[in-house]
């Protein structure tokens, strides 16, 4: 595909200094849910019955009248300083505003808004370039200590990940009870329960769209993207495959499981080189890299069933255990380290498709 690079300027947040830089920009196309559709179902049944209202079929693609391909900016994932700087706003979204340790984002970039703070749920901020061009939703991700996060919203957040990126609800073995009722006896699960689940009024999936739609409406001529990171990432990457927003994640588990439950686009029926879905990670994190489960892994003795490992669109996978001898470790998906020791150091790897990846293939779905 040709595409056309452009760039957008910026100066530095929160310092006064006048310093120089460039969020750098490409110019691609992305498949967007019709309009008049969106907007009749939007605050009606699509909020209580997720994706599958705007008329997908029973074999989890989409009907062919329901989408329209349109061109779109979205960012140059091949840019390192593009990454470092999405990277930060995902760093970010973990505080409240100039909180201690809150990155400067070395360009003009301000903070429009912030969401979830007073709640117990999804959180994050939304930010805005100096010419109002372009917003950033970053979305947060899990708060535990032992994924680099802390804050009032742990219980759900575990909640919500056990819900998107484990195999049947985390029913792991007899000793966990699961966070839905989906289970039906062995390594049996049934699917319409799942999809309804991961749908659910209550869902962080339903909460996070809830928050795009407003974003979306108080600013409808204006660039939306999204960004976060683990959790927050696995939100973005559903979200943006559900109104075609150019997303940027990090270290977010495997995401595609999710993406099929909600019937969410996906190969057959469109080529994810042709969607602005990236997802950057490194060998080293072993939730990135779907090997955090089984009862020796520091996920199960933290009650986390992160069982998928297969992500959507395009993966951007930097190799540290092979290059700076790092070791697979749960520490390595703290977002702090993988900045100042991945991102800020390498080049930005290539990005591509993951071939061949099964999840739950010890389960049965029906």
């Amino acid at each position: 595909m040709d595409l056309s690079r452009t760039d957008i300027l910026l100066s530095e947040l929160l310092t006064g200094e006048s310093l120089t830089h460039r969020l750098k920009v490409k110019t691609t196309t992305t498949l967007k849910p019709k309009r008049p559709r969106l907007q009749q179902d939007r605050h009606g049944k699509l909020r209580s019955q997720g994706f599958r209202s705007l008329g997908l079929t029973e074999d989890q693609s989409f009907g062919p009248g329901s989408w329209t391909r349109e061109v779109v900016d979205a960012p140059d994932v091949t840019d390192k300083e593009t990454i470092v700087q999405l990277s930060k706003m995902n760093y970010n979204s973990y505080t409240e505003v100039a909180s201690p340790g809150w990155y400067d984002l070395e360009g003009n970039w301000s903070v429009n808004s912030t969401f979830g703070w007073e709640e117990d749920g999804v959180r994050g901020h939304v930010f805005s370039s100096a010419d109002n061009s372009t917003l950033i939703v970053a979305i947060k991700g899990t708060s535990a200590a032992i994924l680099g996060g802390g804050g009032g919203t742990a219980t759900r957040d575990k909640t919500n990940d056990n819900l998107l990126f484990s195999c049947c609800c985390a029913k792991v073995d007899l000793t966990w009870r699961g966070v839905c009722d989906c289970h039906t006896g062995g390594s049996k699960c049934n699917q319409n329960c799942l999809e309804d689940s991961v749908s659910s009024d209550n869902a962080y999936y339903n909460i996070a769209m809830t928050i795009l739609w407003a974003v979306q409406d108080m600013y409808p001529d204006t660039k939306v993207w999204l960004t976060g990171h683990s959790l927050g990432g696995g939100l973005g990457a559903l979200l943006g495959l559900t109104f075609g927003v150019p997303t940027v994640t990090f270290e977010v588990p495997g995401d595609r499981l999710a993406a099929q439950r909600l019937h969410l686009p996906g190969p057959p029926a469109i080529n994810w080189d042709d969607f602005p879905l990236f997802h950057v990670g490194h060998t080293a994190d072993p939730i990135f890299q779907g090997v955090c489960n089984g009862p020796r892994s520091a996920c199960y003795y933290s009650g986390f069933a992160l069982e998928s490992k297969c992500h959507t669109g395009r993966t951007c996978v930097y190799d540290p255990v092979a290059e700076d001898n790092w070791r697979v470790d749960i520490r390595t998906h703290r977002l702090f380290d993988t900045i100042e020791g991945v991102l800020k150091v390498k080049e930005v790897p290539k990005c591509q498709q993951e071939v061949g990846c099964v999840d739950c293939s010890n389960w049965e779905f029906s």
